[in-house]
């Protein structure tokens, strides 16, 4: 009876010793196996070195069964995503993605319907935000030439006016011998650019377009077409 015990103690103790046989250049998930570290009642400890850099002793069997995958920042990333989920930089690229890759989107037609995509590269969040960094403030996101895609160098942070200026289809007003987009008229002519826009649509001249005076009802009613 006892004999029959030991047997299996000592069979049960070898199997989890094998389990725990590592070498050195092993890699486990985000982690190099790097050399024996010290035992301890009867458990392997390594050093393991993470893909962060960082390096850290862990339990051999938690390696090998994945219940340890990193040094802990994998846990630390994707807590940083999780919040950044409710951020103005997400919600940028979320947008940005629906509308190019999604034909069920407002907007698919003006952005992936044109052939507009996004680098393979910012299809994750993540990528996404090492490239740009956090949106400031009053800013949003901005493709530098139009009729190209999403990608790093394409892309920037840019004001309501900026984007304004650089639509494709913008289109340039002559007026006293200077040239200049809607959106710039109506910054220095002091006038709503949906108000200067709608009526140069409905045939004003471009002199009385700029220098009418602006009458409530135009502002009420822009803010009714919203």
């Amino acid at each position: 009876m006892i004999g029959a015990f030991l047997l299996r103690w000592c069979a049960f103790h070898y199997l989890k010793t094998m389990k725990e046989i590592i070498k050195a250049g092993d890699k486990y998930n985000k982690l190099t196996a790097i050399r024996f570290d010290h035992k301890k009642e009867n458990r392997q400890y390594w050093l393991f070195k993470c893909d962060c850099g960082n390096e850290k002793v862990i339990y051999v069997n938690h390696i090998k069964n994945g219940h340890t995958k990193s040094c802990g920042c994998l846990q630390r990333e994707r807590h940083t995503t999780h919040n950044r989920c409710y951020s103005s930089t997400y919600r940028s690229w979320a947008s940005m993605k629906d509308r190019t890759t999604n034909p069920k989107n407002d907007r698919y037609n003006s952005y992936g319907g044109r052939g507009i995509t996004i680098c393979k590269r910012w299809l994750k969040f993540e990528n996404f935000y090492k490239d740009m960094g956090k949106r400031p403030k009053g800013m949003t996101l901005d493709r530098i030439d139009n009729d190209k895609g999403y990608y790093k160098e394409n892309c920037r942070w840019a004001t309501r006016s900026e984007q304004q200026n650089n639509r494709r289809t913008n289109h340039l007003i002559v007026y006293n011998g200077k040239e200049k987009t809607v959106a710039q008229w109506a910054k220095e002519m002091n006038i709503k650019f949906c108000v200067l826009l709608t009526r140069i649509k409905r045939g004003w001249s471009i002199e009385r377009a700029l220098t009418k005076a602006t009458q409530k009802k135009e502002v009420k009613n822009e803010r009714e077409r919203r």
